[in-house]
């Protein structure tokens, strides 16, 4: 259960993610907030993208309250949630007794840490990107203004040099207290923090002189440049960092926005992030959960082939020891399910029989583009779409766009009635009533409507489509 920001909407969770513990060992952390009392503080955890309980305990009437556990908390990013709704973020390594005091009446500036030298690195170094991303802010203010002078404006160029300059200190001085930071702290949880803060920074790039298409060119070097790069500064391996709510955010932003959204070149990226957290069995376990079940929920058309691809290479191969028997049998079966019909792939071939008694073979079938469409004259969706689907082909060249009417149950009587009524004596209506062809696993057909898009060859072009979207396919894929 995530912790919300209203205090009174806790939820304490009864099964809690696994933190690291390490046996006979101990924290305690004693809370001193001047200005509150007779107040319960949560102290919650990051993992992932959520924020978690760890323990609670109320404040007495001088304002002190002790967290305590026999056994150590795991290292990486921590909270006290006040009963204001507020939070207070504090990174904690392996020190893990000290005292962290704060003043309500100014609750941020006055966080202090004693025992504990790189708990306290870690306020100072949020102290200091507050302040930098304050003049930060004053420096754009006065950005914005410079950038409003009319082009005639004799001193415009001049504070334009002006702002430039500024923002060189600020990004040296920013840079010069990483290099400080991270030379003491290079080897522990705030080294690897702070690191993963740090975006990576992209070379100056000059395309040749012959290059005609300037702008493509330096297009098509940055997205070269990121894909290999963007996720240098996070160590994928570090089980600290997943408790910390900066890597899955920048991971997702990579995967979804920072290269192409291909199964192919994403089966490779996936691999190269579980190559990296390969090397540490928690982060391991995390990174291949957590990008099967992203792409098995993906909303994007074509990513179950990303789904295949960890389920085979990773689960079905044997590199998950954690996961039992039960689970690898059921996700066998889905992959099994959805192998034959992903993207780009020819599709099953079926030999059924027609409406009219005749034999059908979809390998024979001779088109530029087909609608293969699987449905049942009893299902209230399929009563909706059949009707769009058959007013959208109409529109097409029947000896170039072939539609298959492939009913998947139900009696003959009722089905030849709903093709009659509804003059869909122009499609190749077929069945296969007693299953014998396989095609409710080979297409995975475990609901109906489903629409799928062949080419000439007969391969998927596009599958599990909505009746808004065949139109514009048909459009493309006929070049209407």
């Amino acid at each position: 259960m995530t912790l919300q920001k209203s205090f009174l909407r806790i939820v304490f969770l009864s099964l809690l993610l696994a933190v690291g513990s390490v046996v006979n060992a101990q924290y305690k952390i004693d809370l001193q907030v001047n200005g509150l009392r007779d107040s319960s503080i949560i102290f919650g955890y990051y993992f992932g993208e959520g924020r978690y309980v760890q323990d609670t305990a109320k404040l007495d009437a001088k304002g002190h309250a002790t967290f305590k556990r026999d056994s150590s908390l795991a290292k990486g990013l921590y909270l006290f949630l006040l009963p204001t709704g507020e939070s207070l973020d504090l990174l904690i390594g392996e020190q893990q007794k000290f005292t962290f005091s704060l003043d309500m009446s100014d609750p941020r500036s006055s966080q202090k840490v004693d025992g504990a030298p790189l708990t306290q690195a870690f306020l100072d170094f949020q102290t200091f990107m507050g302040q930098m991303q304050q003049k930060g802010e004053k420096v754009r203010k006065e950005d914005s203004i410079v950038r409003a002078l009319p082009a005639n404006d004799p001193t415009a160029e001049k504070r334009r040099e002006e702002i430039r300059d500024k923002y060189k200190v600020l990004d040296a001085e920013v840079k010069n207290y990483h290099k400080t930071l991270l030379e003491k702290h290079g080897n522990d949880v705030l080294g690897e923090f702070v690191r993963a803060t740090i975006p990576i920074a992209l070379p100056d790039f000059q395309p040749a002189p012959t290059v005609k298409n300037v702008d493509s060119a330096r297009w098509m070097w940055s997205y070269t440049y990121n894909s290999e790069h963007y996720l240098d500064n996070i160590n994928l391996a570090s089980s600290s960092l997943l408790r910390t709510p900066l890597v899955l955010p920048k991971v997702n932003h990579f995967l979804d926005k920072m290269i192409l959204q291909i199964p192919d070149t994403l089966n490779k990226y996936c691999d190269k992030i579980l190559e990296r957290a390969y090397l540490n069995t928690e982060t391991f376990r995390f990174w291949t959960s957590y990008l099967l079940n992203k792409y098995q929920s993906s909303e994007i058309i074509g990513m179950d082939a990303v789904f295949v691809h960890i389920a085979d290479k990773y689960y079905l191969a044997g590199r998950t020891p954690w996961v039992d028997e039960e689970f690898l049998t059921k996700l066998k079966d889905r992959v099994a399910h959805i192998k034959p019909n992903l993207l780009w792939a020819a599709a099953p071939n079926f030999k059924v029989e027609t409406l009219n008694a005749q034999s059908f073979e979809l390998a024979k079938d001779k088109a530029d583009a087909t609608v293969l469409v699987f449905w049942e004259p009893s299902c209230s969706h399929c009563k909706v779409a059949i009707p769009k689907i058959d007013s959208i082909a109409r529109k097409y060249d029947p000896k170039r766009l072939h539609v298959i009417g492939f009913m998947t149950t139900g009696d003959g009587p009722e089905w030849q009635k709903y093709v009659f009524e509804h003059k869909l004596e122009w499609w190749i209506n077929v069945w296969d009533p007693y299953r014998k062809t396989g095609f409710h696993d080979n297409y995975d057909i475990y609901s109906t409507p489903v629409i799928y898009v062949l080419d000439k060859n007969h391969k998927i072009v596009i599958k599990r489509i909505g009746v808004e979207s065949l139109a514009a396919i048909l459009d493309d894929l006929l070049k209407k």
